[in-house]
């Protein structure tokens, strides 16, 4: 029996689904990530390093989100399409 193939992106051009992910998950977690280190509370005990192991996770996995977004929304030859694919220096 075959699995399901589970996929974010279906592979089409202008599949905007991850910049939406990766913009909720840094909507909600860099705010929080900011402060926490910004401002860390001194009553929060052994729960402040958890916490902000898990705020720094959400915002790493939002920021790849919305990179592969960009990379899969942009359109060959431009800028953010070179960006994204590693291309940096080539014509």
């Amino acid at each position: 029996m075959k699995r399901p193939q589970w996929s974010i992106t279906n592979g089409e051009r202008n599949d905007f689904m991850p910049l939406v992910i990766g913009g909720i998950l840094l909507f909600i977690s860099l705010p929080a990530f900011v402060m926490l280190l910004w401002r860390p509370d001194r009553n929060s005990g052994a729960l402040g390093v958890p916490l902000l192991v898990l705020l720094g996770t959400g915002v790493l996995i939002g920021a790849g989100f919305v990179v592969l977004g960009i990379r899969v929304c942009s359109d060959p030859g431009s800028l953010a399409y070179r960006i994204t694919h590693g291309r940096f220096f080539s014509r």
